[in-house]
Order: structure tokens, then C-alpha cells, then sequence
């Protein structure tokens, strides 16, 4: 996330006035003119939804690839263990 921020602010000119959401409008960056000439900038977290679901999905991929692998590494010791090693 941290890595599309970077890109959103970095891919903007130094008098463009902008408006950007990333990954499904939950980053967002904007500049605004101020009224002494200077630009302000935002950036943050406008929908935290597809962050959570992201978070989550992973949790999930990690954890069954940590039980296949505990699965796998048990039944390669039965075998070995089998077959009198």
C-alpha cells in the first residue's frame, strides 16, 4: 500500500491539482491550491473495506500453506519411518 502511495504522489506534476484513489478508492491522494499560492496534500485511507478483505484473504492463503507444509513434512516422516530409516 505504502508502495502505491508513493506512486500516486510521485506521478503527479508540481502544479497539477489532483484528485487519485487506488486499489478499489481505498488510498487516496489529492492536492489543493491554497489561498497563499502553496499546494496542500492529502493522503490516506478513504475505504479501509478492500484493505480489511486483503488482510484477511491472506491470513487465510498463509495459514493453509503453513498446515499443508506441518501435513506434508508429518507424512514424509511416517514414510521415511515406514521404510526402516
Amino acid at each position: 500500500m505504502v508502495v502505491t502511495l508513493l506512486a500516486l504522489m510521485f506521478s503527479t506534476g508540481t502544479d497539477e491539482i489532483v484528485d487519485r484513489q487506488a486499489f478499489f478508492g481505498s488510498l487516496v491522494f489529492q492536492t489543493v491550491k491554497k489561498d497563499n499560492g502553496a499546494l496542500g496534500v492529502t493522503m490516506g485511507v478513504e475505504n479501509p473495506l478492500p484493505l480489511v478483505v486483503l488482510f484477511l484473504v491472506l491470513t487465510v492463503v498463509l495459514t493453509l500453506v503453513q498446515v499443508s507444509y506441518r501435513v506434508l513434512k508429518q507424512r514424509r516422516e511416517q514414510l521415511l519411518s515406514a521404510a526402516g530409516r
